[in-house]
């Protein structure tokens, strides 16, 4: 729609080309001084707001074959200005223009018929119309078509053609053909494996910003597959990945953690990617965790607690879960505070005891954690003021102590 604005407002201008040489674009029966009066007369109509009439003067050029007034004449159907909207009107003005070699109806034809495609009621139909803007060089209908045709999605599946429309998108930019053509070449899909070319087209759509083909570099580089390993490249890939919500990619992290790639182990991130490594099977990440909690790390008892809470990796046991959450809580880790906040609130595996549970619960708050500040309200209502006031104080002295540290 941007589009249509921009070059309707263009009605406006007669920019620096001249109408002589627009009119020779196509076999027009109007002498060049004929089509450069007539445009200038509906320019003129254009800047008065007379909008009726600047299609009755763009209708007269465009019946004479000149395609810039075709073009023109088209957007003016498709937005409704001067005349009722009608885009098959539009698209007959457009497809006259568009045969007649301007790239602009041919650019905007194609828009339509992308529209038009992803609006099917049908799917069947909506491939006719991708089948047409892909003819006209759009790259989202050559990318769409392409997937449809590499994998026989409501087409018949022919490989060879669904690659050809995909190097056609992903060479004019189109980061999702990108992303499949490295899979193409990565798998040996319809080609001759090709771990370059599969490393080049996803580089190319990481660096467009997709993620899925994001991951798909970090493990390159962390294999040596189309490239050399570089560990510091494929972790910046794989974090970049996992912000953005990427599956699978916090256990391959963890996995290079627990491997010794990655070097630290004070970080909470990294206790839980080598958590997930853990819960992926990776045979390195739970002694790495063990090694990191006997040292007294925050947020490798809490990911430990967090196994064995939840029995993933480890036999479940809710003892030696609660055993973690308390080491973790009194390490720092704000998330095992509120975790054992609510068990002195309930008495869960630990006497309850409303003022230890506001202690905790304030301490979480203090950090941030989500839920934390309304859970601490809640404790509170159970306590007498001097009880209240017991436990702020024991808070202020537990962060008292740990800024010591």
């Amino acid at each position: 729609m941007r589009l249509i604005i921009a070059v309707v407002a263009g009605l406006v201008l007669l920019a620096a080309v001249s109408w002589f040489a627009l009119g020779r674009l196509g076999p027009a029966g109007l002498s060049p001084e004929e089509i450069e009066a007539g445009m200038a007369q509906a320019e003129s109509a254009y800047a008065d707001t007379d909008y009726p009439r600047v299609v009755e003067l763009l209708t007269g050029l465009a019946e004479n074959d000149v395609p810039l007034a075709q073009y023109r004449l088209g957007l003016m159907y498709r937005i409704g200005q001067g005349v009722t909207a009608d885009e098959d009107q539009a698209v007959s003005w457009l497809s006259r223009a568009e045969a007649l070699g301007h790239p602009a109806a041919r650019e905007m034809l194609a828009e339509i018929y992308s529209e038009r495609a992803e609006a099917a009621p049908a799917a069947a139909e909506g491939v006719q119309w991708y089948e047409r803007a892909a003819a006209l060089g759009q790259a989202n209908a050559q990318a769409v078509l392409g997937s449809y045709y590499l994998t026989g999605t409501e087409v018949t599946q022919d490989v060879s053609r669904g690659i050809e429309l995909l190097t056609l998108a992903a060479e004019a930019g189109d980061i999702r053909a990108q992303s499949n053509l490295g899979y193409v070449y990565a798998s040996g899909t319809g080609v001759p494996a090709d771990d370059a070319q599969a490393f080049r087209w996803y580089l190319a759509a990481a660096d467009g910003g997709l993620v899925r083909a994001q991951a798909a570099v970090g493990l390159f580089y962390e294999m040596g597959r189309g490239t050399e390993v570089n560990f510091p490249e494929a972790i910046r890939w794989y974090v970049n990945a996992n912000d953005a919500g990427a599956p699978g990619v916090s256990a391959r992290l963890g996995a290079l953690a627990a491997s010794g790639v990655i070097e630290s182990q004070s970080s909470a991130e990294v206790a839980g990617w080598v958590a997930d490594a853990a819960r992926a099977g990776d045979a390195a990440a739970l002694p790495w965790l063990e090694a990191a909690a006997e040292a007294g790390e925050a947020g490798a008892l809490n990911e430990l607690a967090g196994l064995y809470n939840d029995g993933e990796a480890v036999p479940q046991n809710a003892v030696q879960a609660l055993e973690y959450y308390a080491r973790a809580a009194e390490a720092g880790s704000a998330e095992a505070q509120l975790v054992m906040a609510r068990h002195y609130a309930t008495g869960n595996g630990v006497p309850q005891d409303y003022v230890q549970a506001h202690v905790w619960a304030n301490l979480a708050a203090a950090a941030g954690v989500e839920g934390a500040a309304e859970e601490r309200t809640v404790f509170a209502q159970f306590l007498e003021p001097d009880d209240l006031a017991r436990a702020q104080a024991r808070a202020s002295e537990w962060r008292a102590a740990h800024r010591e540290d």
